[in-house]
């Protein structure tokens, strides 16, 4: 039965999954674990990575490789995404972590991150649906993909990206929240206002919604099993990302479920996923603690 790791780069978030192959074709995750590392932080488009920023995903890689070699991975893959995407030395980063580590990097274009993304929740939540939707937010970018066969969009919305432009401290002002608010709709209406027709149900995938729910159910500990899966309701959600840009960081690390890693990027992480289903006109949402790495995993292992 084969053994594969897949590693996302993420902007935010490093995240390694090690999977198994079933006789029957099944997949069975043996591994899977994330370290925040802010490899997008300060980064400037056309600009370069930050070198303590590098040097924290060098460290990261080189732990969830051990990790992955633990539990046999025979290969391990790793797929670069917006910080890669947009930094001047994105490609260079990416035959270090080859050289020094001995991982391949694919970085990833914006509709290819998409459609792993895609995959992943198509494959936990599309099974009896006509179509499914997803809401991708990460660190750099955020992807839109309207059903399998609809249309995909990379737009430049990311939880790293508008913090560190917008956010100088917590509690966020009024002046900087209607800024931001303005911003997220004004990316939304040019990038999504042509399509026509969205699917019949929506997932929200990765960090933001996973951290969103954890906060809602109140969670002492993060637990995947209570939070893939969970409807995320707008009427929720609203008066839940208030909350987040009204509190002070001490009263947001003090919430019941806050990951204190993400504290000081949720407001704008809660704030996107907000426009964006008002945009939509979504009254709740499928969280998945899934995502890229899944997607990537789940293709790899049935060719």
């Amino acid at each position: 039965m084969r053994r594969l790791a897949v590693i996302d780069l993420g902007s935010n978030t490093l995240l390694v999954t090690v999977g198994r192959r079933r006789d029957d074709g099944t997949v069975e995750i043996l591994l899977d674990e994330a370290e925040v590392t802010r490899l997008g932080q300060g980064l400037v488009d056309g600009g370069p990575l930050h070198p303590e920023a590098k040097s924290r995903a060098l460290a990261t890689l080189s732990r969830f490789k051990k990790s992955a070699e633990a539990y046999g991975a025979e290969q391990i893959l790793a797929a670069g995404t917006a910080a890669f995407r947009r930094a001047s030395d994105g490609a260079v980063f990416a035959q270090q972590i080859e050289s020094e580590l001995g991982i391949p990097v694919r970085i990833l274009s914006g509709d290819e991150e998409a459609h792993y993304s895609f995959a992943s929740a198509w494959y936990d939540f599309g099974v009896g649906r006509a179509s499914l939707g997803m809401i991708d937010i990460g660190g750099g970018s955020t992807e839109f993909v309207f059903s399998r066969e609809g249309p995909r969009r990379s737009l430049p919305l990311g939880t790293v990206k508008l913090t560190e432009a917008f956010v100088t401290g917590h509690p966020i002002a009024n002046a900087t929240w209607h800024r931001v608010q303005a911003e997220i709709q004004k990316i939304l209406e040019e990038n999504l206002r042509d399509i026509a027709q969205g699917p019949e149900a929506w997932a929200a995938v990765a960090a933001t919604p996973a951290s969103l729910a954890a906060l809602l159910l109140r969670l002492p500990r993060y637990d995947p099993e209570k939070i893939h899966g969970f409807r995320l309701r707008l009427r929720d959600l609203e008066p839940l990302v208030e909350q987040l840009r009204s509190q002070s960081m001490t009263e947001l690390l003090a919430m019941p479920g806050m990951h204190p890693q993400r504290a000081d990027l949720l407001p704008l992480g809660g704030a996107i996923l907000l426009e964006a289903m008002r945009f939509l006109q979504l009254e709740e949402i499928l969280v998945s603690d899934h995502g890229l790495r899944y997607g990537l995993l789940y293709e790899e292992m049935a060719t």
